[in-house]
C-alpha cells in the first residue's frame, strides 16, 4: 500500500536559473536539505544521491526527465533506514514555474510506501522552506541528519 500523492509548493524570489542550481548543486543543497549533498551528473538514466560530505549516502534515485531550468523527475529511495530500503523506490517531481520576479517551485511526491512517508513526514517542507530562505537571504538554515 502507498500513501497519496504528496504536494508541495512554494513561492521564492529568485530566476529559475537560480532556483534550479539551488536544486542541483551540492554546494547549494548542503545548505537546506538537512546537510546532504545532492549529487548527479543531471542526465536522464544517470544515478542521483543524497548524501553526507562524507560519503554516507542517505536517499538514491534514478534521473527520469530532465528539462532544465524547468523541470526534474527522479525515483527517491531511501537506502539509510532498513524498513523504508525494504520499499520499492518513490517518485520525485520538481516543477518551476516563473511568476514574474518570483518562482513557483512545486515537488510532487508519488508512491510512497508507509516506512518512506514515515521518513518524509515533514521533511519536505523543511527543505523548501530552507532552499526559500537560502535564495531570498544568502542565509543556510538546513537542519542536520
Amino acid at each position: 500500500m502507498t500513501a497519496p500523492d504528496n504536494v508541495y509548493e512554494i513561492e521564492i524570489a529568485t530566476t529559475p536559473e537560480r532556483l534550479w542550481q539551488a536544486l542541483t548543486d551540492p554546494s547549494d543543497t548542503q545548505q537546506y536539505w538537512y546537510g546532504a549533498l545532492s549529487i548527479s551528473d543531471w542526465t536522464v538514466g544517470s544515478r542521483w544521491v543524497s548524501q553526507s560530505p562524507d560519503g554516507e549516502v542517505y536517499l538514491e534515485g534514478e534521473i527520469l526527465e530532465i528539462d532544465p531550468p524547468r523541470r526534474l523527475v527522479h525515483t527517491f529511495h531511501v537506502v539509510h533506514e532498513a524498513e523504508a530500503a525494504a520499499e520499492a523506490p518513490s517518485r520525485v517531481e520538481w516543477e518551476i514555474t516563473r511568476l514574474g520576479d518570483r518562482c513557483r517551485l512545486t515537488c510532487v511526491h508519488i508512491g510512497r510506501g508507509p516506512a518512506t512517508m514515515d521518513y518524509t513526514s515533514g521533511g519536505w517542507e523543511t527543505i523548501l522552506g530552507g532552499m526559500k530562505e537560502l535564495l531570498e537571504t544568502g542565509e543556510a538554515v538546513g537542519a542536520s541528519m
